[in-house]
């Protein structure tokens, strides 16, 4: 596993580009046609070698906010608490996202409780505002945004490695006593399309809107996340996160494919 670094300069570069090819697509492209079709599967396997997850539910109602976990409930499709209906989104997240978001998130230990990681799919519906860059979303919650880099992860049946963008991150907060504390956590994601995969938002970006001009179609697009504690002022979870991701990576792919989708080197 290495960093990638980029200059500069490639960067400004790549979003002119992006920007230029967007803006034409918007301005002179018609007849885009939506796609269904996604490249990766809506799915979260039980077992991820060595961790096994959990299927994690959340109450419908804002007034509850109940979280559980699927196994230890009795019947799964309703808050044991008030009895509204059990979704795989958060009342904010059903109401902020479109109608036709598909979601899925479970939450993987190592045995003994060891390397904890909550693991997130999300996949854009016809309206493919349901992707967007994390960073927004974890500013918003109130994470202060550390470091951020590029991790490159090899795949055992695969001669491209993965590209995933990690987050580390840190939040103050007040306990139910009064008291100062703080919490130092990572995000890590990377994106993928019906046969791409990038850790770049910019990438993502141009890559639909050369869908869009070349073969006058928008795919679905869907961002793969993982998240958990980290020690601050160390690099330890970056290794957990490669463990992780090379070991999912396989069961996210849909039938008939094998290997990376193609991952592109960020620009």
């Amino acid at each position: 596993m290495d960093h990638t670094q980029k200059s500069f300069l490639g960067v400004r570069l790549f979003v002119i580009a992006a920007l230029a090819v967007a803006a034409w697509a918007m301005v002179f492209k018609t007849g885009v046609a939506s796609s269904d079709e996604a490249g990766i599967l809506l799915h979260l396997p039980e077992q991820v070698d060595g961790w096994t997850g959990v299927e994690l539910l959340f109450c419908s109602s804002r007034s509850c906010g109940g979280q559980f976990t699927a196994a230890r409930l009795e019947n799964a499709a309703v808050c044991p608490r008030c009895g509204a209906p059990l979704d795989t989104m958060t009342w904010g997240e059903r109401d902020m996202l479109p109608q036709d978001t598909g979601l899925i998130r479970k939450y993987y230990t190592r045995p003994g409780g060891r390397d904890p990681i909550h693991a997130t799919i999300v996949l854009s519906g016809d309206d493919r505002s349901s992707i967007h860059r994390p960073q927004v979303c974890m500013t918003a919650a109130g994470h202060d945004i550390i470091h951020q880099r590029t991790i490159r992860i090899p795949l055992e049946d695969s001669d491209t490695p993965l590209d995933i963008m990690v987050l580390d991150m840190a939040r103050s907060f007040t306990r139910e006593d009064g008291s100062p504390a703080a919490s130092s956590t990572y995000y890590a994601y990377w994106f993928v399309g019906r046969d791409r995969e990038t850790a770049s938002h910019v990438a993502r970006m141009f890559y639909m809107a050369a869908d869009r001009i070349l073969h006058g179609i928008s795919h679905r697009w869907a961002y793969i996340a993982m998240s958990g504690d980290r020690t601050p002022d160390s690099d330890a979870h970056l290794q957990t996160i490669a463990d992780f991701a090379s070991r999912l990576h396989p069961a996210l792919l849909k039938p008939g494919r094998s290997g990376n989708l193609g991952s592109h080197e960020q620009p």
